[in-house]
């Protein structure tokens, strides 16, 4: 008993001594937060001061970054003195600091004792200094940021145009295949992207987030052009892009609050919700026009309805092509993990929408356009969020998620469509449609048919 109730004590008094020897270093810098232009240097004076005392002891003060790839010191040991009698002592230092490339880094202090080439730390700063590398404004960014504003507004619009509103009612009627398309792109990816961030970029806030966008952003407009060349339901894929863009309103601020704002934290950044609410409102304005258009205007839409297509398709090929060559500089980061971070996102995709639709015992059109609209994300959300809802440097490093998941969308695609003109059977293939998708083709069809009847009575 004896024994124990020493051991006790001295835990205690161990603990309460070492919690003393923490407090006795105190550091400080001239700034708490510093924001850097990428390739700048930058003069950082810090002061040290402490109640402890020593003798003949060699001790350093050891400057660490967290990042150095970001940023890093001119020098990494400071020399005290060997001898510290007086308590209170102050020291006043400098260094340079080199900002080498876009993103975040800490520096904070160690004090170390360096004995028989072996160096023991004998107390690490609570306190850091934050630094922000960012890049320097160019014209070309503004213009990028406007035409990528402007471009969005004009898909917007025209799929505002092209909304069913009797078709998608048809879909709630019987909504097996937007339920399944729900469940693939909305609740499992998601979570899916979330944990695939913490995984292939642990170190890294900036790529968790824009992994993190990428992959709660709704599907892409390419997917109908796919799901034509693979033999899918064309119309069951034009449903479910405007039913998932109509569901993303809600689903992305959703996921943002539920899981993006843990990515945020960890990077001890602000979860910035009035500038994710102004970008989602700034894609539900062009869309009410559209529809308004479509109510007021029927001529004007059913042009721009046949136009949605192509136009969607070559608009985002457009944005991210503008993306990759505006951030150039951004290839310098890429490598393996960029890589396949543009992969695990559509690839899971497709295999999740192949499983679901597969189970659903979907007819096989829909299991081919439910594949491929749960893979092709719209990156040209993922990169319109990412700008408009990050501050720099988070806004141009994030950017290079997106622009690698649309270069690697495409590719089991292609090889699928290889495939099918390879070895596909030659005869055509008949599409089974849904009950929503056939009444949306027999209103259609009438008025062709009617009118086709009138002229043939004219002639």
């Amino acid at each position: 008993m004896f024994y124990t109730a020493f051991l006790l004590n001295l835990c205690v008094a161990t603990c309460f001594t070492t919690a003393i020897a923490a407090n006795d270093w105190i550091f400080t810098f001239n700034n708490t937060d510093g924001e850097l232009e990428m390739g700048s240097c930058t003069k950082i004076v810090f002061y040290t001061q402490t109640n402890a005392t020593w003798e003949n002891e060699d001790l350093q003060l050891q400057v660490i970054s967290s990042d150095e790839d970001v940023a890093y010191p001119s020098r990494h040991f400071f020399n005290l003195p060997r001898n510290n009698s007086m308590p209170s002592n102050l020291w006043e230092n400098s260094f340079n600091l080199t900002s080498e490339f876009l993103g975040y880094t800490k520096l904070y202090f160690q004090v170390v004792k360096i004995e028989n080439d072996t160096m023991l730390v004998l107390n690490s700063s609570d306190d850091h200094m934050n630094i922000k590398v960012i890049r320097k404004p160019q014209l070309i960014d503004k213009i990028f940021v406007v035409s990528v504003a402007v471009l969005m507004s004009i898909i917007f619009i025209n799929l505002g145009c092209a909304i069913d509103v009797e078709q998608l009612k048809q879909s709630v009627r019987k909504p097996i295949a937007p339920a399944v398309s729900f469940f693939a792109q909305f609740l499992i990816l998601p979570i899916l992207s979330f944990f695939y961030a913490k995984l292939i970029f642990p170190n890294s806030v900036s790529m968790q987030l824009g992994l993190f966008f990428t992959g709660i952003s709704p599907g892409g407009g390419a997917s109908s052009v796919w799901s034509l060349l693979l033999d899918g339901n064309i119309n069951l894929s034009i449903v479910l892009t405007t039913i998932g863009t109509l569901e993303s309103f809600i689903m992305i601020p959703f996921w943002i609050v539920f899981l993006g704002k843990r990515i945020f934290s960890v990077g001890e950044m602000p979860v910035p919700y009035s500038r994710i609410g102004s970008s989602i409102i700034a894609l539900i304005i062009p869309l009410c026009i559209g529809y308004c258009i479509q109510r007021f205007m029927p001529r004007v839409s059913r042009v721009m309805t046949r136009i949605l297509k192509p136009l969607s398709s070559c608009l985002i090929i457009f944005i991210i092509i503008f993306a990759t060559v505006t951030n150039l500089y951004l290839f310098k980061i890429f490598s393996w993990k960029i890589i396949l971070a543009g992969a695990v996102i559509p690839w899971t995709g497709y295999l999740i929408g192949l499983i679901s639709s597969t189970l659903a015992c979907l007819p096989r059109p829909d299991i081919i356009s439910m594949t491929v609209e749960s893979g092709i994300q719209n990156t040209g959300i993922a990169i319109f969020m990412l700008k408009f809802s990050l501050g720099q440097p988070a806004a141009d490093i994030t950017t290079v998620i997106p622009v690698a998941v649309a270069l690697m969308t495409p590719i089991p695609l292609l090889m699928a469509f290889i495939f099918k003109k390879c070895f596909g059977k030659k005869d055509g293939v008949v599409n089974t449609q849904d009950p929503a998708t056939e009444s949306m083709l027999d209103r259609r069809e009438a008025p062709s048919a009617i009118n086709s009847e009138n002229e043939n009575k004219q002639a």
